[in-house]
């Protein structure tokens, strides 16, 4: 025992024994696998070599069977049963047919023991042939099944196995001794010597390691020098990370000077949502004092976006599990009193499942994107919504309609009649003043929830929301008609006269169609102006 636990630390300690033990063990199984296939790949080939040998066997007598069968004579089928069976692959052989079994003879077996060894034996080496007869090629007259001597077969797939198998085992073993004692001398024992002498070396010490003999030149002689070239950096590299942990001290200074009077807020948060810690700028971005509580802040980025819930939580998925950085914007109401406030927010992944985030005030940009973007869509002139305003509350309605907020509008398309005429007589600073009085007339006339579009010199665009009876909104275009045909004066010399054609469109969920929204309101405006003008007529 006490030899054993000797051996096993051996194993542990010496790379020497360990990588021995390891080349003769990987080589006994190899020579083991190796030897196993053999045997399996040997018995394959013994016995389709036996099935070859008895089909050949059987070929030679068919014709002598096929007579005796012919003949029903049991003389000439024991003969030639008895001539098989002198052929030591063959077990048993049966000359039968519907009527009578002519011959069924067993080598040094009962059938029943012969039975017994031919359950071991794949059934593909039992061979069955019908015997035709001599004169009829077309006539079965018989059939002869032989069955293979399966100790005989056995006995010989192991002889030849065996042999084999020592043989590679025995070219292994020799193999994996070679092996062993190449490695012990070239590779494990000037490995061994190395550490034992870098084992006693110390890291304040000047000494270096000396090359082993004959190894100058190799890959161990280069292992030497790497690691005296090692020793004598190390205690530059001791120097230099002493250096790096006073940059270190002077760097996390500063970040804490940019940290703590940045305008942007940084913080940290972890994937809940919690924050972790914060700088001024943040606190007081969400109207929080100096002395705000710990918990207050913790809390504070979840309770000042609780209306945008879902959207946090994917940008805190998006920076926690697929680490990506995440910019939203948010419109916030803050402080007491309350004051809207946009804010930009980013977060990013930092590390151990800690995020990073920034927060900025962008209510100054954004007020300048409203501006131009309401800018964009205004006519100069009028100041009312121009074309591109008009497609954007169209697309707004829609949105509306399949949320369910509304059912229908209608979409009144207006051509002041004889404009032009005014134009031209007049100049277009006349005609701008008619514009002008018309969409003042417009605004009278509608009310504040509708809405009011000029797409063009002289033509104008009424959408009407929640009127539920055609009839109030004929009365309404009835009204414009009127009103617009109203004389309209400019100092004492100048009188003007419009008149106005309406196209009416009735929009629901079933015909909300964007391409044709306008497009059936402007054919009713035409069929108006082709029916004598200053009139209004209904798309149907």
């Amino acid at each position: 025992m006490h030899k054993l636990l000797q051996l096993l630390q051996l194993l542990r300690t010496s790379i020497v024994y360990r990588s021995s033990a390891l080349v003769l063990s990987i080589a006994l199984c190899v020579g083991g696998m190796f030897a196993a296939f053999t045997y399996l790949w040997e018995s394959n080939t013994e016995q389709e070599l036996t099935k070859n040998r008895m089909g050949t066997l059987l070929s030679t007598v068919e014709n002598t069977v096929s007579i005796a069968c012919y003949l029903s004579d049991t003389n000439l089928a024991k003969e030639v049963a008895q001539g098989l069976l002198n052929n030591e692959d063959v077990a048993s052989v049966k000359i039968y047919s519907n009527k009578q079994t002519l011959v069924d003879l067993f080598k040094n077996a009962s059938p029943q023991s012969s039975n017994r060894l031919l359950n071991k034996l794949k059934e593909n080496l039992i061979i069955q042939r019908e015997v035709y007869s001599p004169f009829n090629p077309a006539e079965a007259v018989c059939q002869i099944e032989i069955k293979p001597n399966i100790s005989f077969i056995r006995e010989q797939i192991n002889t030849k196995a065996r042999f084999i198998a020592l043989l590679l085992i025995l070219q292994t073993l020799i193999m994996a001794g070679a092996v062993v004692i190449i490695v012990m001398y070239l590779i494990t024992r000037p490995i061994k010597t190395i550490s034992d002498r870098l084992h006693h070396l110390s890291a304040d010490a000047k000494t270096t390691l000396p090359l082993p003999p004959g190894n100058e030149a190799d890959e161990i002689g280069q292992l030497v020098r790497d690691v005296n070239t090692l020793f004598s950096k190390l205690s530059h590299l001791l120097e230099d990370e002493r250096d790096l942990r006073v940059q270190h001290q002077i760097g996390e200074k500063k970040f804490r000077a940019i940290f703590e009077n940045s305008e942007t807020g940084i913080f940290l948060l972890n994937p809940s949502g919690e924050v972790l810690s914060s700088n001024p700028a943040y606190r007081r971005l969400f109207s929080m004092s100096n002395d705000a509580s710990a918990e207050s802040i913790k809390f504070s980025l979840i309770q000042n976006l609780n209306d945008y819930a879902l959207r946090l939580q994917g940008m805190l998925e998006n920076a926690t599990h697929d680490e990506q950085v995440s910019s939203e914007d948010f419109l916030l109401e803050v402080g007491n009193p309350p004051q809207k406030k946009w804010i930009n927010l980013v977060l990013s992944s930092v590390e151990n499942k800690v995020l990073q985030g920034l927060v900025n005030d962008i209510t100054e940009r954004k007020m300048l994107e409203e501006s131009a973007n309401q800018l964009a869509m205004t006519d100069h002139l009028t100041n009312v919504a121009n074309r591109l305003g008009l497609e954007k509350n169209i697309a707004k309605i829609q949105f509306e309609m399949h949320a369910g907020l509304i059912s229908s509008f209608y979409v009144l398309m207006i051509d002041l009649d004889g404009f032009k005429a005014v134009n031209d007589r007049y100049g277009h600073e006349i005609g701008d003043k008619v514009l002008l009085h018309f969409t003042q007339l417009l605004s009278k006339i509608i009310r504040k929830s509708d809405f009011i579009a000029r797409t063009g010199g002289d033509e104008f665009v009424v959408i009407l929301k929640e009127v539920d009876a055609i009839d109030k909104v004929q009365h309404i275009a009835t009204k414009i008609i009127h009103e617009a045909s109203q004389a309209i004066e400019f100092g004492e010399s100048i009188q003007i006269q419009i008149g106005a054609s309406i196209g009416i469109n009735l929009v629901d969920q079933g015909n909300f169609d964007m391409a044709k929204v306008l497009q059936r309101a402007d054919e009713a405006m035409y069929y108006a102006k082709k029916s004598g003008k200053n009139r209004y007529h209904v798309f149907s």
